[in-house]
Protein backbone atom coordinates (compact mmCIF):
# COMPACT_ATOMS: atom_id res chain seq x y z
CA UNK A 1 0.00 0.00 0.00
CA UNK A 2 1.59 3.27 -1.04
CA UNK A 3 1.07 6.64 1.31
CA UNK A 4 -1.84 7.90 -0.88
CA UNK A 5 -3.58 5.17 0.23
CA UNK A 6 -2.68 5.43 3.61
CA UNK A 7 -3.57 8.74 3.90
CA UNK A 8 -7.19 8.26 2.78
CA UNK A 9 -7.66 6.22 5.03
CA UNK A 10 -6.57 8.31 8.19
CA UNK A 11 -8.79 11.43 7.16
CA UNK A 12 -11.94 9.28 6.37
CA UNK A 13 -11.57 7.80 9.81
CA UNK A 14 -11.39 11.27 11.78
CA UNK A 15 -13.84 13.34 9.38
CA UNK A 16 -16.24 11.35 8.15
CA UNK A 17 -18.68 9.68 10.55
CA UNK A 18 -19.47 5.44 9.90
CA UNK A 19 -22.16 5.23 6.89
CA UNK A 20 -25.56 4.33 9.02
CA UNK A 21 -26.26 1.51 6.74
CA UNK A 22 -23.28 -0.08 8.74
CA UNK A 23 -25.65 -0.39 11.64
CA UNK A 24 -28.34 -1.59 9.88
CA UNK A 25 -29.76 -5.44 9.94
CA UNK A 26 -28.26 -6.84 6.49
CA UNK A 27 -31.58 -7.65 4.90
CA UNK A 28 -32.52 -3.58 4.89
CA UNK A 29 -31.29 -1.52 2.18
CA UNK A 30 -28.19 0.84 2.00
CA UNK A 31 -29.26 4.39 2.89
CA UNK A 32 -27.65 6.74 1.25
CA UNK A 33 -26.80 9.65 3.75
CA UNK A 34 -25.99 13.43 2.63
CA UNK A 35 -22.30 15.03 3.86
CA UNK A 36 -23.06 16.89 7.16
CA UNK A 37 -22.20 20.58 6.40
CA UNK A 38 -20.31 20.42 9.45
CA UNK A 39 -17.82 18.52 7.38
CA UNK A 40 -16.93 21.25 5.24
CA UNK A 41 -18.47 24.41 6.01
CA UNK A 42 -15.55 26.24 7.61
CA UNK A 43 -13.19 25.20 4.68
CA UNK A 44 -10.75 27.74 3.68
CA UNK A 45 -11.26 29.44 0.14
CA UNK A 46 -9.93 27.69 -2.79
CA UNK A 47 -7.79 31.07 -3.97
CA UNK A 48 -5.59 29.93 -1.51
CA UNK A 49 -4.92 26.48 -3.62
CA UNK A 50 -4.67 27.63 -6.87
CA UNK A 51 -1.51 29.73 -6.12
CA UNK A 52 0.53 26.65 -5.45
CA UNK A 53 4.24 26.98 -5.58
CA UNK A 54 6.44 24.84 -7.23
CA UNK A 55 7.41 21.32 -5.35
CA UNK A 56 9.97 19.71 -6.72
CA UNK A 57 13.70 20.18 -6.01
CA UNK A 58 16.85 19.62 -3.93
CA UNK A 59 15.17 21.24 -0.86
CA UNK A 60 12.18 19.11 1.80
CA UNK A 61 10.31 22.31 3.20
CA UNK A 62 10.80 22.62 6.82
CA UNK A 63 7.08 24.60 6.88
CA UNK A 64 4.61 23.77 4.36
CA UNK A 65 2.26 26.74 3.42
CA UNK A 66 -1.17 25.79 2.80
CA UNK A 67 -1.25 25.59 -0.78
CA UNK A 68 1.51 22.94 -0.60
CA UNK A 69 -0.28 19.58 -1.17
CA UNK A 70 2.37 17.18 -1.85
CA UNK A 71 6.28 17.99 -2.95
CA UNK A 72 9.27 15.46 -4.09
CA UNK A 73 13.00 16.21 -2.91
CA UNK A 74 15.31 14.94 -5.79
CA UNK A 75 17.44 11.83 -4.89
CA UNK A 76 20.27 12.34 -2.82
CA UNK A 77 19.43 9.29 -2.61
CA UNK A 78 16.84 8.55 -2.34
CA UNK A 79 14.48 10.68 -3.53
CA UNK A 80 11.36 11.67 -1.24
CA UNK A 81 7.39 11.98 -2.27
CA UNK A 82 5.82 13.76 0.77
CA UNK A 83 1.84 14.52 1.28
CA UNK A 84 0.65 17.02 3.42
CA UNK A 85 -2.09 15.60 5.49
CA UNK A 86 -3.60 18.98 7.16
CA UNK A 87 -2.98 21.09 3.55
CA UNK A 88 -4.58 17.86 1.62
CA UNK A 89 -7.49 17.38 4.00
CA UNK A 90 -8.23 21.80 4.24
CA UNK A 91 -7.81 21.35 0.15
CA UNK A 92 -10.71 18.35 0.18
CA UNK A 93 -13.27 20.15 2.52
CA UNK A 94 -12.95 23.35 0.55
CA UNK A 95 -13.69 20.83 -3.31
CA UNK A 96 -16.35 19.53 -1.24
CA UNK A 97 -17.89 22.95 -0.28
CA UNK A 98 -17.48 24.31 -3.86
CA UNK A 99 -19.13 20.57 -5.32
CA UNK A 100 -22.07 21.44 -2.09
CA UNK A 101 -23.21 24.89 -4.00
CA UNK A 102 -23.58 23.41 -7.12
CA UNK A 103 -24.87 20.02 -6.27
CA UNK A 104 -26.15 19.95 -3.21
CA UNK A 105 -27.04 16.03 -2.66
CA UNK A 106 -23.39 15.63 -1.69
CA UNK A 107 -23.02 12.17 0.29
CA UNK A 108 -20.56 10.62 2.73
CA UNK A 109 -19.68 8.47 -0.47
CA UNK A 110 -19.47 11.23 -2.39
CA UNK A 111 -16.97 12.61 0.23
CA UNK A 112 -14.77 9.40 -0.37
CA UNK A 113 -14.72 9.36 -4.06
CA UNK A 114 -13.44 13.12 -3.93
CA UNK A 115 -10.90 12.33 -1.40
CA UNK A 116 -9.56 9.27 -3.17
CA UNK A 117 -8.96 11.72 -6.40
CA UNK A 118 -7.78 14.04 -4.84
CA UNK A 119 -5.01 12.19 -2.71
CA UNK A 120 -4.16 10.19 -5.90
CA UNK A 121 -4.19 12.98 -8.46
CA UNK A 122 -1.16 14.69 -5.99
CA UNK A 123 0.62 11.71 -5.46
CA UNK A 124 0.47 11.29 -9.05
CA UNK A 125 1.77 14.61 -9.65
CA UNK A 126 4.87 14.19 -7.30
CA UNK A 127 5.90 11.02 -9.36
CA UNK A 128 6.11 12.54 -12.35
CA UNK A 129 8.33 14.78 -10.98
CA UNK A 130 10.56 11.49 -9.67
CA UNK A 131 10.37 9.98 -13.21
CA UNK A 132 12.06 13.60 -14.22
CA UNK A 133 14.70 13.49 -11.44
CA UNK A 134 15.40 9.79 -12.52
CA UNK A 135 15.48 10.23 -16.54
CA UNK A 136 17.97 13.20 -15.89
CA UNK A 137 20.39 11.58 -14.30
CA UNK A 138 20.22 8.82 -16.99
CA UNK A 139 20.20 11.14 -19.89
CA UNK A 140 21.08 14.22 -18.74
CA UNK A 141 18.39 16.72 -19.82
CA UNK A 142 18.03 20.19 -18.26
CA UNK A 143 15.80 21.12 -15.47
CA UNK A 144 13.19 23.93 -16.37
CA UNK A 145 11.31 24.33 -13.10
CA UNK A 146 8.02 25.45 -14.67
CA UNK A 147 7.53 23.62 -17.76
CA UNK A 148 8.10 20.53 -15.63
CA UNK A 149 5.10 21.71 -13.11
CA UNK A 150 3.02 22.54 -16.26
CA UNK A 151 3.59 18.94 -17.76
CA UNK A 152 3.28 17.24 -14.00
CA UNK A 153 -0.10 18.85 -13.95
CA UNK A 154 -1.10 17.42 -17.85
CA UNK A 155 0.52 13.97 -16.43
CA UNK A 156 -1.92 13.97 -13.40
CA UNK A 157 -4.96 14.91 -16.46
CA UNK A 158 -3.72 12.02 -18.13
CA UNK A 159 -4.05 9.50 -15.54
CA UNK A 160 -7.02 11.34 -14.56
CA UNK A 161 -8.48 10.90 -18.09
CA UNK A 162 -7.79 6.98 -17.79
CA UNK A 163 -9.95 6.71 -15.04
CA UNK A 164 -13.46 5.76 -15.33
CA UNK A 165 -16.16 2.98 -15.03
CA UNK A 166 -15.87 1.20 -11.63
CA UNK A 167 -13.13 3.73 -10.23
CA UNK A 168 -13.82 5.84 -7.68
CA UNK A 169 -14.21 8.82 -10.07
CA UNK A 170 -16.26 6.95 -12.25
CA UNK A 171 -19.09 6.46 -9.44
CA UNK A 172 -18.68 10.23 -9.17
CA UNK A 173 -22.12 11.95 -9.84
CA UNK A 174 -21.48 13.14 -13.32
CA UNK A 175 -22.73 16.57 -12.25
CA UNK A 176 -20.60 16.59 -9.39
CA UNK A 177 -17.55 15.26 -11.09
CA UNK A 178 -17.40 17.96 -13.43
CA UNK A 179 -17.39 20.48 -10.91
CA UNK A 180 -14.83 18.65 -8.52
CA UNK A 181 -12.81 18.23 -11.76
CA UNK A 182 -13.20 21.79 -13.20
CA UNK A 183 -12.40 23.42 -9.71
CA UNK A 184 -9.10 20.68 -9.00
CA UNK A 185 -7.69 22.23 -12.46
CA UNK A 186 -8.33 25.65 -12.65
CA UNK A 187 -4.22 26.91 -11.97
CA UNK A 188 -3.45 29.86 -11.75
CA UNK A 189 0.45 30.09 -11.67
CA UNK A 190 3.11 30.78 -13.71
CA UNK A 191 3.50 27.24 -15.26
CA UNK A 192 1.20 25.49 -13.29
CA UNK A 193 -1.79 27.08 -15.78
CA UNK A 194 0.09 26.31 -18.94
CA UNK A 195 -0.78 22.66 -18.76
CA UNK A 196 -3.69 22.76 -21.11
CA UNK A 197 -1.50 23.38 -23.77
CA UNK A 198 -0.41 19.40 -22.81
CA UNK A 199 -4.08 18.32 -22.51
CA UNK A 200 -3.97 15.85 -25.81
CA UNK A 201 -1.94 12.60 -25.35
CA UNK A 202 0.15 12.96 -28.33
CA UNK A 203 1.30 16.73 -27.35
CA UNK A 204 1.86 15.71 -23.80
CA UNK A 205 3.67 12.53 -24.91
CA UNK A 206 5.91 14.71 -27.28
CA UNK A 207 6.51 17.35 -24.69
CA UNK A 208 7.71 14.75 -22.30
CA UNK A 209 9.91 13.10 -24.63
CA UNK A 210 11.54 16.39 -25.90
CA UNK A 211 12.34 17.33 -22.29
CA UNK A 212 13.50 14.00 -21.01
CA UNK A 213 14.93 12.74 -23.87
CA UNK A 214 17.87 14.99 -25.06
CA UNK A 215 18.19 15.69 -28.62
CA UNK A 216 22.03 14.55 -28.80
CA UNK A 217 20.81 11.03 -27.17
CA UNK A 218 19.55 9.33 -30.55
CA UNK A 219 19.10 5.80 -29.64
CA UNK A 220 14.92 5.66 -31.08
CA UNK A 221 15.66 7.69 -33.98
CA UNK A 222 13.57 6.47 -37.00
CA UNK A 223 11.55 4.39 -34.96
CA UNK A 224 8.05 4.33 -33.34
CA UNK A 225 9.51 4.01 -30.06
CA UNK A 226 7.28 6.49 -27.38
CA UNK A 227 9.82 7.41 -25.01
CA UNK A 228 7.10 8.92 -23.04
CA UNK A 229 4.59 6.39 -22.47
CA UNK A 230 8.14 3.87 -21.66
CA UNK A 231 9.60 6.17 -19.49
CA UNK A 232 5.80 6.97 -17.44
CA UNK A 233 4.89 3.57 -17.81
CA UNK A 234 8.29 1.36 -16.42
CA UNK A 235 10.32 4.19 -14.31
CA UNK A 236 7.59 5.01 -11.22
CA UNK A 237 8.14 1.00 -10.21
CA UNK A 238 6.51 0.45 -6.94
CA UNK A 239 8.73 -3.20 -6.77
CA UNK A 240 12.03 -1.65 -7.95
CA UNK A 241 11.90 1.94 -7.30
CA UNK A 242 14.39 4.66 -5.86
CA UNK A 243 12.44 7.04 -3.76
CA UNK A 244 10.78 7.09 0.06
CA UNK A 245 7.42 8.50 1.01
CA UNK A 246 6.27 10.35 4.12
CA UNK A 247 2.99 11.83 5.31
CA UNK A 248 3.62 15.22 6.77
CA UNK A 249 1.37 16.26 9.37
Amino acid sequence: MNIADTLIKQILADVIPPRREDFLPSDEPPIDDLLPLEVFIDAPDIEIFQQCEPDSGEWSPDESPMSLLGSYQWMASPGVISLYRGNIEAYWKCLLKIGHQRFPFVTAEDARYVLNLVVHSVYQHERFHYVCDFSRRLFGGQFDRLHEEALAVAHTWQWLRAQGGNTTYGRLHPTLRRVIVQARFDYRPAGYRDWRQFAAELDFHAAVTKYLYPASAQTFAGTNFNFAAWVLAHVPDDGNRAWEERIVP
